[in-house]
């Protein structure tokens, strides 16, 4: 079980959930050797005062079970104790059947105060296979059958008592039972409680974890739709940023990842704070969106203004330097395929976003015409003229070096 630092929140993990389920079953099945036992040694009383020699011994390997099953528990083989403990529990109720006899059609209707036993006793199993509940719900319902409709007739085999001795016992017994049965179900309830609020919390966890991952209107359209789907969007813009030097670096500085990740966690941050959205990371590259899923008119400004502070950013890591390309125009953004969900972006503004980062120079940030085009004044931009762009032929480009003095330099 992980604690966060609200006391709360608390998610199990798959093997602490199984865990915990194998601790609640074993809880379970105790409390059931507690009521069976007590109910025994109940009827070993009385039998043993009234000369009732047969119901005595049959109370005894009762007895004797419940200890073999409080000696599996205490080796831990709960599964061993478990299928004991059902292995007793119809035995026992179909030797006290025997005992007390059945005299006849509909008259034995008095055999009530043996259900809510064996109901709990069925409760008590739900931690094992279907297999096995399907099997112990049809054994008891033959014997109840059998008994109650009395399609068997059968003398008694115990000491007979007497009819009010047996009403009073079989009402005291009911009640015992039934008050037991109750216990039984306010802790499944209890437990199926706990369970709700812990499968909740995980759900939280796995939403906020699926967010992380992509974007929260596509989230819900995942959700509501149920299947992959891609847009297209007229407007936006796309960025591309690379970091120069970590290649040679990766081979000389220890927890090299470490450093990648405190850079990529700060780019994540001004992402966030930029109202933009990552796409994702490509080896020591990083990607991002403006203006996608949700268009905004602003989106060759944001991506710029981000550009920038990226720039600053990279300042906090000495042999560093960034090399950072934008391009603005039409994308096909979406989520396709249908293992690791991702959500990427296609399109000729995605390629040359990436061209205007890979034939960029470096520590500066190069935009393509069409950004530059949307820019406001305030941004200071330098023509570099007609570049040779791999796949593309020559293509104007600009280099941007911050915002005016009078807007504050970057």
């Amino acid at each position: 079980m992980t604690e966060s630092t609200n006391a709360d929140d608390v998610v199990y993990s798959d093997i602490e959930f199984r865990r915990y389920r194998r601790h609640r079953a074993e809880r379970l099945l105790r409390s059931g050797v507690g009521f069976l036992l007590a109910y025994a040694l109940a009827w070993s009383t009385v039998a043993l005062l009234r000369g009732d020699w047969p119901t005595l011994v049959l109370q005894g390997v009762s007895i004797g079970g419940m200890a073999w099953v409080c000696f599996c528990l205490s080796r831990g083989r709960l599964g061993l104790a478990g299928h004991s403990y059902f292995c007793l529990v119809i035995p026992v109720v179909v030797g006290l059947v025997v005992l007390e006899g059945v005299s006849g059609p509909f008259s034995s209707m008095s055999h009530y105060h043996l259900l809510p036993l064996t109901v709990g006793a069925y409760l008590l199993f739900f931690e094992h296979s279907a297999r096995g509940r399907r099997a112990y719900v049809g054994i008891c319902l033959a014997v109840f059958v059998t008994v109650e409709l009395g399609l068997v007739t059968l003398p008694p085999y115990g000491l007979p008592y007497d009819l009010a001795g047996q009403r009073n016992g079989r009402w005291l017994l009911f009640f015992a039972n039934f008050a037991s049965l109750m216990l039984v179900a306010r802790r499944f309830v209890t437990d199926f409680a706990e369970a709700e609020k812990q499968l909740a919390a995980a759900n939280v966890r796995l939403e906020q974890l699926l967010e992380n991952m992509l974007p929260p209107t596509v989230c819900q359209r995942l959700r509501r739709e149920g299947h992959t789907f891609a847009d297209a969007f007229g407007a936006c813009s796309v960025l591309f940023a690379d970091i120069v030097g970590y290649t040679s670096l990766s081979e000389s500085v220890p927890n090299v990842v470490n450093l990648l990740d405190a850079i990529f966690s700060r780019f994540d941050d001004l992402t966030g704070q930029s109202g933009l959205e990552k796409i994702k990371t490509i080896g020591d590259a990083y990607m991002v969106a403006a203006g996608i899923p949700e268009p905004r008119a602003d989106h060759a400004a944001a991506a710029a203004e981000l550009a920038l502070r990226m720039q600053t950013a990279i300042r906090d890591f000495p042999g560093l330097d960034i090399r950072i390309g934008i391009s603005s125009g039409a994308v096909v953004a979406g989520v396709i395929g249908k293992k690791r969900y991702i959500y990427d972006l296609w399109g000729d503004t995605v390629n040359t976003a990436a061209r205007m980062e890979s034939q960029g120079l470096s520590g500066q940030i190069q935009i393509s015409e069409a950004t530059r085009a949307l820019l406001p004044p305030e941004f200071v931009c330098e023509d570099r003229g007609e570049i040779q762009i791999k796949g593309k032929g020559p293509m104007r480009v600009f280099l941007l070096k911050g915002r005016a003095v009078g807007n504050g330099q970057a």
